[in-house]
């Protein structure tokens, strides 16, 4: 009998600890981080504002339209592709590390346009500690595709002497490396306002509203502020690889600033295709 007794107490303190153990893990392995509700809707715009520059934005579906407000680097624009949005989620890391997660859902009219968003704990804090060799390697692979020739039949859009053309597209790593030169042929130096890249409908119905979908660049190699007077230079964009559905085109955008030689071009899934590794 005291066998049986020994072998049922040593039993018992085996499930224990294992429970104990169990116990500890899950606590220290789980910690529910809260996300904050988001309303958005196709007819208009929600405006995130957040406490430092936006670092990554990732979305739970494509139905969610996202981007950067142009000249700042803190202010994200959120809207729903359709009326048909289900409920998804959106994450933003910010530069200094910190992590805010929303869950989407559609409104028609959102309570709430504009949203200041409060700094998050040290406990959102996300771990950066990879991504400065991440982008510097960006910067050299970048480096890299902007002194390449040309490796591809050239999308160009010429306007008042000035011009730009994709002339190469790239990939590594899962990253797309587009290369573009700018060009100004005139006197007068061209300030950039907007540098957009977007996929939107090839053909839009003039009654519906243009639907576009935002492509925030990882990294931007090159002078994206300035063109100057009698200059030609390259320019690298990186992005996370994508491909582009039917009857849809990637749009990349030129701006000027106070001025009207606003430049683009029109990109097909078929030169995504030809994309090439980067040697």
């Amino acid at each position: 009998m005291k066998i049986i007794h020994l072998i049922l107490f040593a039993a018992l303190g085996l499930l224990t600890t294992v429970d104990l153990t169990a116990q500890v893990i899950s606590r220290s392995t789980s910690q529910p981080i809260p996300s904050s509700q988001l309303q958005i809707s196709d007819q208009m715009t929600t405006n995130l504002i957040f406490p430092f520059a936006i670092k990554s934005v990732d979305r739970g579906n494509r139905n969610i339209l996202v981007q950067k407000a142009s000249a700042v680097e803190n202010i994200l624009q959120v809207k729903a592709e359709n009326s048909g949005f289900q409920n998804s989620n959106l994450t933003v890391i910010t530069e200094d590390g910190r992590f805010y997660s929303f869950a989407v859902e559609y409104q028609e009219v959102p309570q709430n346009l504009n949203l200041k968003i409060q700094k998050a704990g040290n406990s959102d804090l996300a771990d950066f500690g990879n991504q400065i060799q991440v982008e510097s390697e960006l910067e050299e692979t970048a480096g890299k595709v902007a002194t390449k020739n040309r490796s591809m039949p050239t999308l160009r859009q010429r306007r008042f002497l000035t011009g730009i053309a994709l002339t190469g597209i790239y990939i590594e790593k899962d990253l797309l490396y587009f290369q573009l030169r700018l060009e100004n042929q005139t006197n007068i130096p061209y300030d950039i306002e907007q540098f957009r890249l977007f996929i939107r409908d090839k053909r839009q119905n003039k009654r519906s509203a243009s639907q576009e979908l935002e492509q925030i660049p990882l990294l931007v190699y090159g002078d994206a502020d300035r063109i100057p007077a009698q200059s030609t230079q390259s320019l690298v964009v990186v992005l996370p690889k994508f491909t582009i559905p039917d009857q849809k085109h990637l749009k990349i955008e030129l701006m000027e600033e106070n001025g009207g030689r606003h430049l683009q071009i029109n990109v097909k899934n078929r030169h995504l295709m030809n994309a090439m590794q980067v040697d």
